[in-house]
């Protein structure tokens, strides 16, 4: 899980009242100037620092300042033989002027998350922020508990204290937070300027449409055709000629579902190859495969996680006509602006086409649905569940940092698209499993499979499935993972993750549009519907079940509050914790084995009396269950087999 703060809250704290009284003396030339990381002293020496005499005891290191009230120093009296000027340049000698009276700092409750520092006892870590002698100061380098804040160390950096007395300031819709005024933020023109509205911007000449034709905006364009496969070329995909599928006893059908049943065997048939492997017919593969993969659930969710082409995908832009239903859907909750608003400070490549682009790629996603349930308030609630999760895991969570631009941490999502300290020229580890199955199935192609995208997509044995769901082919994003984050994939990572189920938990979809319904077994491990059932499901085994809500279950909580109250969204009744929730088992509702392993039972009428046939798994394997025809290829691998066709001959690979 992604956690790096760019910078550490700043709070507003109270002026710290106190004095001390200081020595004033003159400094004689035989003590020795002290110089912080350079001057090296006994005990008993006695130095002079910034127009002060310290006497060394308990053995003072390069870094230990001299200063009155110190363990390793004690102040003293300097001679009076020279004087010796202090560090900072005294001001020209003038003529006396009466002393100023300072007023008094302000006397303001002081902050409960902010630490007063006390000399040998406050222990601190890089970015905390302190008051001492009536400053305040920002920790760096790791000071220790003897090292005082002072200006110029090289532990510690002055800070403005701020004031507790005005809450800070929160902007509404359209207007941001810029020098602490709330303004509208100027609008990107088509051109590239900048204007304080949109009807302000200059007028510029039509776009040129894909089909030749030219409109005032890309948006006006008319609807761009799809090529199908058999070259015809139609306004929507779903326009496209069905190609013909090939079924098992060697006819045709529209779909794999219209092929002849066949019959699932009880044995398989298995013959030598004469080189001392075996032959299986295809036919049985297939009838096996489909019998163990057929279900209410099986079929749930492999309607669920059906892709549209990628070329369609591409297509989609804000508020085209020819958007799919899905999107549009989408975009009626969270236009462009709001997008703006969410994310203000997102991450470049994070655009709202993109976002479009990735809910394209999955129908499934505010899908409409015909069964009486409100398809607007699923897509609502299936919106505000992803962004909560997208804040805490690739959010910026630094309230008061000036980057943040002013916008709270629930408005600091998708801030980074790659995980912390991690490049492209990164060509090993420590997410790349190049040896075992997970090597053979998914091989490393000299790339660092690290997190990526607003789901921090990592390891090569996820990159290899989600190119297979994305491209048909493994290896476009075990060759080229930099695609997860650099295009519209950063986003669809996500939404993949979202409709897939993660055995043996449900997928998110179904635990928000209600397909998931607890048992009896889920109730009895205080899994319910709501929002912490999601946390379960991406990162229960550390932030779920501890009795108390953890610190990062608490955050996703408090963002997903303010993103659902923002969308006006009724969370009243649900469940948002997960403190008392046990992990998912394979008893509960959601429970589905979806990869292929080796079958080690027996079988009378084979060789060797090898079963000849894998069983469905919980645990991940090279092979699953979405992927067609991975079964026929977990048996041949595991029993030395090849496929034949219904005249007897091999099936090349």
């Amino acid at each position: 899980m992604l956690r790096s703060n760019p910078a550490k809250k700043v709070a507003f704290l109270t002026l710290l009242s106190a004095s001390m009284g200081l020595f004033t003396a003159n400094v004689a030339a035989q003590e020795q100037p002290f110089e912080l990381g350079v001057t090296t002293v006994s005990n008993g020496d006695v130095v002079s620092y910034q127009g002060e005499c310290f006497k060394a005891k308990n053995s003072p290191g390069t870094w230990e300042t001299p200063k009155s009230g110190s363990w390793f120093w004690e102040q003293v009296t300097c001679s009076n033989d020279t004087v010796e000027p202090p560090v900072e340049p005294e001001p020209p000698v003038v003529e006396p002027e009466p002393p100023v009276t300072e007023p008094e700092p302000p006397t303001t409750e002081i902050p409960s998350d902010v630490t007063p520092f006390v000399l040998g006892e406050t222990r601190v870590a890089n970015g905390d922020v302190v008051s001492y002698q009536q400053q305040c100061y920002v920790a760096q380098n790791n000071p220790g508990v003897w090292e005082a804040p002072k200006a110029g160390s090289w532990f510690w950096e002055p800070t403005s204290c701020g004031s507790t007395g005005e809450p800070p300031l929160t902007c509404t819709l359209p207007e941001v937070l810029i020098d602490n005024q709330c303004v509208i933020p100027p609008v990107e023109c088509p051109d590239g300027s900048s204007a304080a509205t949109a009807a302000e911007c200059p007028v510029i000449p039509p776009v040129t449409c894909p089909d030749g034709t030219t409109a005032d905006s890309i948006e006006l364009c008319p609807p761009a055709k799809v090529v199908c496969d058999d070259g015809s070329v139609v306004d929507d995909i779903a326009q496209c000629p069905v190609a013909p599928v090939t079924c098992p006893d060697g006819s045709t059908s529209n779909s794999a579902a219209d092929c002849p049943v066949t019959e699932v065997p009880t044995s398989m048939t298995v013959t030598s190859d004469g080189k001392g492997g075996y032959l299986i017919p295809r036919a049985e593969f297939v009838a096996i495969e489909k019998s163990l993969t057929s279900g209410e659930l099986f079929d749930l969710v492999r309607s669920d996680t059906v892709t549209l082409d990628n070329a369609s995908v591409e297509a989609v832009l804000p508020l085209r006509a020819a958007n799919p239903d899905n999107v549009k859907r989408a975009e009626s909750i969270v236009d462009e602006a709001l997008w703006e608003f969410l994310f203000p400070i997102r991450n470049p490549a994070y655009t709202y086409n993109r976002f479009l682009q990735a809910i394209a790629k999955f129908p499934a996603f505010c899908r409409t649905y015909t069964d009486g349930r409100d398809s607007l308030a699923i897509c609502k609630r299936s919106l505000a569940t992803m962004f909560a999760h997208f804040v805490q895991e690739t959010g910026a969570h630094a309230p008061n940092w000036e980057g943040a631009l002013g916008n709270p941490e629930w408005r600091q999502g998708l801030y980074y698209v790659r995980e912390v300290y991690k490049s492209e020229s990164d060509t090993t580890g420590p997410y790349n499993k190049c040896t075992g199955w997970a090597g053979e199935r998914w091989p490393c192609a000299n790339k660092s499979y690290f997190g990526r995208g607003a789901k921090q997509l990592s390891w090569n044995y996820n990159y290899g499935p989600f190119s297979e769901a994305m491209f048909g082919d493994k290896m476009v994003l075990l060759e080229k993972p930099e695609l997860v984050a650099d295009t519209w994939l950063n986003l669809a990572s996500a939404v993949f993750f979202y409709v897939y189920p993660q055995p043996p938990k449900p997928s998110m979809l179904h635990v928000i549009d209600g397909t998931w319904q607890p048992n009896a077994a889920d109730k009895a491990n205080g899994i319910e519907h709501g929002f912490g059932s999601t946390i379960q499901i991406i990162n229960g085994a550390f932030e779920c079940g501890k009795g108390s809500t953890t610190a990062q279950a608490k955050a996703r909580i408090a963002y997903y509050k303010e993103i659902t109250s923002y969308l006006n969204l009724d969370i009243s009744g649900e469940k948002l914790d997960c403190a008392d929730m046990k992990a998912f088992d394979t008893a509960g509702a959601g429970a589905l084995e979806v990869y292929w392993d080796k079958d080690w039972g027996w079988d009378a009428k084979t060789p060797g009396n090898h079963s000849f046939k894998c069983k469905l798994v919980g645990y991940q394997t090279a092979y699953s269950a979405w992927t067609a025809g991975d079964y026929e290829l977990c048996v041949e691998d595991n029993f030395n087999v090849q496929a034949t066709d219904a005249n007897g001959d091999i099936i090349p690979k």
